[in-house]
């Protein structure tokens, strides 16, 4: 709407032009919402910058950081006075088993993976051959014996005669050859007995040990020579090969307690001790060892290997074979020192987390007032 203003003191009218109050209304909606939405993000703004401003959020912050350092310490410590190593296998002194005789395999016992005790038969060679040749030592014995009876009353009857000078002297040393011979002969019999008995034994193939059955290579039907493997015996009682880093020797001696982590089994832990330290790196022993004398040399840390015993394996109810990964972890001791190290360090890094959120907080407070 258009109004004239006339008390101007006579000067031209001024059109003055008013506004409708909808028109108000409607411009005040129009910057309402900016206003409102402003102050909304200011104050998400406030919310946000206030998160890390309360003491109870800084302490909190605080204690979880001073219990991240004593979780740090300990194993801090733990490195410290123990060494470890993923460098490790189990061993142990297979029994591998082989025929003396040479046959015809008649009957296997056992198959593959299976506990045998000491003295089991495992397997057996057809034994008519052996029966045959101890039949004929025996009676080749037999022959012998009777003939070493005659030549021995030759020989009495000629010393006889020749102490009456009935023979000659010729006679007389010719009935003690015959009869010497005859004895000789027997005593080659004897023994062929017993080698035709032993080999007839031999046909049955008996358990030097206890142990499991591994890698079998042989059924009924073959015809086996004699030295040819059959089949390998693995003892229960096994032992661990740990290689450790030759920096890692210098606190480790035998007798030390370990503690072994078998990857198999996770959830295994068995208990032994250092048994033994080779006198010597592992590279050394190779087929070809390194020859550091010739070309350029570059340092590489060896790795020694450490025998270790298990304590407890008599009751476990594992399976437990060579080449098996294992995880050991040798107490080496030094716990003064270690203790001393970080105990002093957690203590700096925990007093300057405590000063920290102290004057975090100081500085909130005062920003506050």
């Amino acid at each position: 709407m258009m109004k004239t203003d006339f008390s101007n003191n006579g000067a031209a009218p001024v059109e003055v032009r008013e506004r409708h109050p909808t028109a108000l209304t409607q411009d005040h909606k129009r910057t309402a919402p900016a206003r409102f939405d402003r102050a909304g993000d200011s104050s998400k703004k406030e919310k946000k910058q206030s998160l890390f401003r309360r003491p109870g959020v800084i302490v909190a912050a605080a204690a979880l950081t001073i219990a991240g350092i004593g979780y740090g310490a300990f194993t801090m410590f733990h490195s410290f006075t123990h060494e470890t190593t993923d460098d490790a296998f189990i061993d142990v002194h297979f029994v591998s088993v082989a025929p003396k005789i040479a046959g015809r395999v008649s009957v296997v016992h056992v198959d593959d993976n299976q506990l045998v005790k000491k003295g089991d038969v495992l397997v057996e060679i057809d034994p008519r051959d052996f029966q045959i040749a101890l039949a004929q030592a025996k009676a080749n014995l037999a022959k012998d014996k009777a003939t070493q009876i005659q030549a021995a009353t030759t020989e009495k009857r000629a010393a006889d005669l020749f102490g009456r000078n009935v023979i000659s002297m010729q006679d007389r040393d010719s009935s003690v050859a015959s009869s010497q011979s005859s004895k000789a002969a027997v005593e080659a019999d004897e023994a062929a007995v017993e080698q035709a008995e032993l080999n007839l034994s031999y046909a049955k193939i008996n358990a030097p040990i206890d142990g499991y059955v591994t890698k079998k290579a042989v059924t009924t039907g073959d015809y086996v020579q004699v030295g040819q493997a059959l089949m390998s015996l693995v003892p229960s009682r096994v032992w661990v090969i740990a290689n450790f880093k030759e920096t890692q020797l210098r606190n480790m001696r035998p007798g030390q307690p370990a503690t072994v982590s078998i990857d198999a089994y996770g959830e295994l832990k068995l208990h032994g001790h250092v048994d033994s330290i080779q006198a010597g790196s592992g590279a050394a022993f190779t087929l070809l060892p390194p020859e550091n004398a010739t070309g350029n040399y570059v340092k590489v840390v060896q790795r020694v290997p450490v025998k270790i015993v298990l304590d407890d394996q008599q009751n476990l109810q594992r399976v437990l074979g060579p080449g098996m990964s294992v995880v050991p972890t040798v107490y080496v001791g030094g716990e003064v020192g270690a203790a001393w190290k970080v105990a002093i360090g957690a203590i700096i890094l925990a007093a300057g987390v405590i000063l920290g959120a102290a004057l975090w907080i100081g500085r909130v407070q005062k920003g506050q007032a």
